[in-house]
Formats: structure tokens, sequence, C-alpha cells
């Protein structure tokens, strides 16, 4: 009887510490993605500080740092378009501690240009949510003797390859241009730059005829009188330029360029830990704080339904690899 007792005092007693160790591991795996984030983290911006994708990061990171209570980072990778600060984010360790605010540069147009990216932008990462729409405009320097596009086309028609402009690879900002000349059948003189930042000094200074940026960096310059705004490049005009035609208002139907901002984690990331960045991502762009900051450097905030930045992106590229195919056949205007 002792031994049969203590036989099954013994199974018991594994039982139960066999029991106690699977809840321990699974405890602790829990535990693990429940607390995140339990330290600091960072968002990598491909571009220059002052850049659209350097304001969108830094106001995300101050909102979740309020959100989590943890320091949250941001880490400036710029160069080749974004597609630098794009790879390095995709390599980065799926913890949730590395994230990315990518846009259509770096991951719609570096993708449909066919670029000689290291990463697939479908597949390297998992798409959170996008955090804006920011408008871009045509500018010129005010000495251009161009007030609308069908002017600084005429004006390009008539001097091939003398009037310059910024480029900054394949990114909106390139992009946008290059789209403008094949549309209008004109020819026009690529200046590369690393940045915005860098670039926008040369404009104002008249080294530089014409650029291609988002709102928030040339309305300041517009309203110096330093830049002369020519178009708006979205589907309408937008409420702190009033004045200002959109493309098609002006001609250019397929001349719609709307740029977006998001947040990712490299593919990996567990799946706990992208729920809680979803999570911390529908908390504040339901923050009346949040949408006011966005809106204040004249952007619109896009509050995404789960898949739906995933569904998006993969539109976008299939979208843009036609886009760019039809004007490289435009006719001359």
């Amino acid at each position: 009887m002792r031994r049969a007792h203590g036989r099954g005092s013994l199974a018991r007693t594994t039982l139960c510490a066999t029991i106690a160790i699977a809840t321990l591991v699974a405890g602790g795996a829990s535990g693990a993605d429940s607390s995140f984030p339990n330290r600091a983290v960072r968002i990598v911006a491909a571009q220059q500080p002052g850049s659209a994708t350097d304001n969108v990061a830094r106001l995300v990171a101050d909102a979740l740092e309020t959100h989590w209570g943890v320091a949250v980072a941001v880490e400036n990778r710029a160069g080749a378009g974004g597609m630098i600060g794009a790879e390095y984010a995709a390599r980065a360790h799926p913890d949730g501690y590395t994230l990315l605010v990518g846009g259509t540069s770096n991951l719609v147009i570096a993708a449909a240009a066919n670029q000689d990216i290291r990463y697939d932008p479908a597949k390297d990462f998992v798409a959170v949510g996008r955090v804006a729409h920011v408008p871009f405009v045509y500018a010129v320097h005010p000495a251009v003797p161009a007030h609308t596009l069908r002017e600084l086309a005429d004006l390009a028609r008539a001097q091939p390859g003398k009037l310059s402009y910024v480029t900054l690879g394949a990114t909106s900002a390139g992009f946008g241009m290059v789209m403008f000349q094949a549309q209008a059948g004109v020819e026009m003189l690529a200046v590369d730059y690393k940045g915005i930042s860098s670039a926008i000094p040369d404009v104002l200074s008249g080294r530089v005829d014409a650029l291609f940026n988002e709102v928030a960096s040339l309305t300041p310059h517009a309203q110096a009188g330093r830049l002369r705004l020519l178009a708006v490049a979205g589907p309408r005009r937008i409420g702190r330029l009033p004045d200002v035609p959109t493309t098609s208002e002006q001609g250019y139907p397929n001349l719609v360029i709307a740029p977006w901002y998001g947040l990712l984690a490299p593919a990996g990331t567990p799946p706990e830990v992208i729920e809680r960045l979803r999570a911390a991502y529908e908390a504040i762009m339901r923050s009346p704080v949040v949408r006011t900051r966005i809106e204040a450097l004249g952007y619109e905030p896009i509050d995404d339904a789960p898949g739906q930045f995933a569904t998006a992106l993969r539109d976008d590229i299939a979208a843009m690899r036609t886009v760019a195919k039809a004007s490289t056949k435009a006719p001359a205007r």
C-alpha cells in the first residue's frame, strides 16, 4: 500500500511539476509579448531631418511615447531615395523595437520603377497603418517666368535641357518631375540631392529653377515671395492654398501624385507584438491632439482599418507601374 501510494504521489508530483513548468514557460513567453514595449523603441526615418518622412516619424514617435510611457526615438538614415533606411529597417531584428515610417517613395515608387532594391516592400514588412496623406506641389524660383505648368512646359520646350530641377532619386519628388516632363514632352536638367533640406537653399538662391515637394516644406518660402507655387499634384485643391490649382485643372489629369506615410514593422515580428502595435496605432490616430498636429503640417490624417494598409500598398505599386508606363508614352503638349 505504501509503495502504491508512493508511486501515486510521485506520479502526481511529476504531473504537477510538468504542468508548473509548462505554465511557467507559457507564462514567460506571454509575459514577454504582453509587456511590449518595456524598453526604448526606435523609428527609422529614411530621409533627412525636416523632410515629410521625418515630420511624420517624429509626430508618431511623440504620440507612441506618450501612449506607451517608454522612450521612442527617431533615427534618420537618408540616401538612395529612402531605400537605405528602408533596407536597414527590413533587416532589423523583428521584435517590434525597430520600426519604419515609410512612404510612397521607398515603398511604392522604388518597387514600381524596378529599382535595384534589396527588399520587397510587400513581403519584408508588416504594414501597421498609414498616418497621413501629404500634398505635393510644383514650384519654381520667382525669376522663372512661368505661372502655370503649361508656361513651364513652354519654357522647357524652348530651351531643352536648360531649365534645372531638383531630384532626390526614386522618390515622389524626383518621380513627379520625371512624370511632368514625360507628359509635357519636354526635357529638363536634373540636379541630384540627398535630401530636400539640402536642395531648397539652392532653389531659393536661383541656382536651380524648379522642384516638386511636399506642401509644408515649400509654403513658408512661397509666402515669403521666395518661391512661386504652380500646381497641387493631388486630386483636389488644399485648404491652405485655395488659389493654387491642381494639375488636372491645368490639363494634366494623369499627373496626380498623392504620397502617404505609414508605420511598418519588419516581417517576422511576433503576431502578439503586431497586435500591440496596431492597438497603439489605432489609439494615437483617434487622438484629437495627433490629428491636429497632422493637419497643422498641411497633411491629411489617415485611419486605416486592420489590413487596409497592406492592401493599399499592393494596389499602389501596381497602379504606379501603370502610371509610369503611361507617362513614358504620353504625347507632347
